[in-house]
């Protein structure tokens, strides 16, 4: 068996709740598709959807405005 990266080993706990319509969607989502392991369905929605807010959201050299004035003095 390989050894983990120590950066890599999950050390922070963090907590969520649901609403009773919120857990019960969730309930009928593992069930239907057979999750046997929710903790990571909702560890890569969280990560899935972070890293695509980072992603989309990028620090840029020029801010929106002076970015839509270049696009349309090319385009």
């Amino acid at each position: 068996m390989q050894k983990q990266d120590p950066k890599l080993k999950r050390t922070h706990k963090l907590t969520i709740m649901f609403n009773d319509y919120e857990a019960a969607a969730f309930d009928r989502y593992c069930k239907r598709y057979k999750v046997e392991n929710r903790a990571k369905v909702v560890r890569e929605a969280i990560i899935t959807k972070v890293f695509a807010d980072i992603d989309r959201n990028h620090p840029t050299l020029f801010d929106k405005e002076e970015l839509d004035r270049l696009e349309h003095r090319f385009y």
